[in-house]
């Protein structure tokens, strides 16, 4: 993924979620996943795959437009 998208999906992810106040365990809890794992989806070091957009959107009740940043 280009690293220009990475730092906007990594930004609206980071925003999205401390915007309905969950902590990245707890966001991982929910996904059934280590903190460290989801914490590199924030990152950018790690891509999401198509359901886990479609999860992560659903849980903060954004769009994948909004995520990536359209």
């Amino acid at each position: 993924m280009d690293s220009k998208i990475k730092d906007i999906v990594s930004k609206n992810l980071k925003q999205a979620r401390e915007s309905i106040g969950l902590t990245q365990q707890q966001v991982a809890d929910i996904m059934q996943t280590k903190q460290n794992i989801y914490s590199r989806y924030e990152t950018g070091k790690l891509e999401l795959d198509y359901c886990k957009i479609e999860f992560l959107c659903r849980l903060f009740d954004i769009t994948p437009n909004d995520l990536f940043g359209f």
